[in-house]
């Protein structure tokens, strides 16, 4: 296939008027006035931006289906309609919920050969030491049985798994994810800055929604600033850190900060998206059976029996506009935040477009509407 005349973000350059030939699963070449082969489909991208495919880290839900209970070849087909073209879907159960959901979904996408931006599974909540809005009842000590039984739950499809540095076996569990090529994320957290910094050396190298249930550094000594975790994580280069554009979970001065200080190939833009994202605002089902949350349009996601934030109500294609709209960011810089560094987090040939990487692509329009999400050279939505 050729895409024609686009704006091409090709690398770090824009190209106007350009062109982008795929072949098979991968970016063939880019240039101008590329011509196409007999039987080779053309694709107008006239007027419109053509970039990398979005990539969602930490969503657990989108519109109407939850991905820990409802069908996996739907919650892709719906996040194909939002420019994501690879994402984790975030598990929020028991270890034994977490295997059966990732057993159905395996079975039903027939290991993903369905859902083809669907990379892998994300248990966040069993090896962390506070909930958030989780359940209680999720969370468990961390022992080698229970580590041995979700990997295989997964058939080792795990590529991101979250612990709190200061739990019981967090360290040989880090040491032990690092070996199988997981990525371990620091989460729902009271630690110390010297247990975070033990679980760094250990191979940790993401935090989970930074700030979001994170602890104020409390003073120890009268009239002695203190530092905490979160100061650490701003200087601490082998870390990349998740964000949650919304304007919600973080406040705007926080996420300016953290630009600052860790730069855009260290920032991660995720939408920890739950029942409800990019629907309109309204009562929805929640994480849990039974749970209700309402979507507001200035207060995120909240549960309505306390109030409490619970997921949030972003898309990644809206966390994409966030950064320009909400953060004074360009689209280049967007791009890097929702593509480029999530694809580097994880290892993969994607999140950006050159010659030889997977032809994940998206295009936008001048207003930054959504007209395709192309996954390995296939075009899977289109307006």
């Amino acid at each position: 296939m050729i895409i024609k005349q686009g704006r091409v973000l090709h690398f770090d350059r824009w190209e106007a008027e350009s062109d982008l030939r795929t072949e098979g699963p991968e970016i063939a070449a880019l240039g101008t006035d590329l011509e196409p082969a007999p039987g080779e489909a053309v694709l107008d991208a006239q007027g419109c931006y053509v970039l990398p495919g979005l990539i969602d880290l930490h969503n657990h839900g989108v519109r109407h289906i939850l991905a820990q209970a409802d069908s996996l070849i739907e919650y892709s087909r719906l996040l194909l309609a939002e420019g994501v073209t690879a994402c984790v879907p975030t598990l929020v159960g028991t270890p034994q919920e977490d295997i059966e959901a990732m057993q159905r979904g395996l079975r039903e996408s027939r290991r993903f050969e369905l859902t083809p931006n669907i990379i892998g599974y994300r248990p966040e909540i069993s090896y962390i030491a506070k909930t958030g809005a989780g359940a209680a009842s999720s969370l468990v000590p961390i022992t080698p049985e229970t580590t041995q039984a979700l990997y295989e739950g997964a058939e080792g499809r795990i590529p991101i798994w979250d612990v709190s540095p200061e739990l019981d076996g967090a360290l040989p569990f880090i040491r032990w994810a690092a070996e199988q090529g997981i990525v371990t994320s620091l989460a729902h957290s009271s630690a110390t800055i010297e247990q975070a910094r033990q679980a760094v050396d250990a191979g940790l190298s993401l935090v989970t929604h930074f700030y979001d249930t994170f602890d104020l550094a409390v003073e120890t000594d009268a009239g002695v600033y203190p530092a905490g975790l979160t100061d650490y994580i701003q200087t601490e280069d082998r870390l990349t850190v998740e964000i949650i554009p919304d304007g919600v979970h973080v406040h705007p001065l926080l996420v300016e900060k953290t630009l600052r200080c860790k730069g855009l190939e260290r920032i991660a833009f995720i939408t920890d998206g739950a029942r409800g994202a990019g629907d309109p605002p309204g009562i929805y089902d929640g994480l849990y059976e039974e749970v209700q949350i309402e979507v507001t349009a200035d207060r995120g996601v909240r549960r309505v029996s306390d109030d409490t934030l619970s997921g949030s109500a972003l898309t990644q294609i809206q966390a994409f506009r966030n950064a320009m709209l909400k953060f004074g960011l360009s689209l280049r810089q967007a791009s890097k935040l929702c593509s480029r560094t999530p694809a580097r987090v994880l290892g993969l040939k994607k999140g950006y477009l050159a010659a030889g990487m997977d032809a994940d692509i998206i295009l936008l329009d001048n207003d930054l509407q959504l007209r395709a999400t192309i996954v390995g050279g296939e075009i899977l939505f289109q307006v």
